[in-house]
């Protein structure tokens, strides 16, 4: 998750980006909480 997209490319041999994000790229439980965790409030 924290590599560039074009090297994950070049290393996994896929032309197109949009198969990694599709397909290959998932965010675990610990990247979801801490991106809960510093999100700014939305003030109403």
């Amino acid at each position: 998750m924290d590599q560039p997209l074009k090297a994950l490319c070049e290393l996994g041999g896929w032309k197109d980006a949009q198969t990694v994000l599709r397909y290959y790229q998932r965010a675990d439980e610990g990247q979801l909480r801490q991106v809960l965790t510093n999100r700014r409030r939305v003030r109403t």
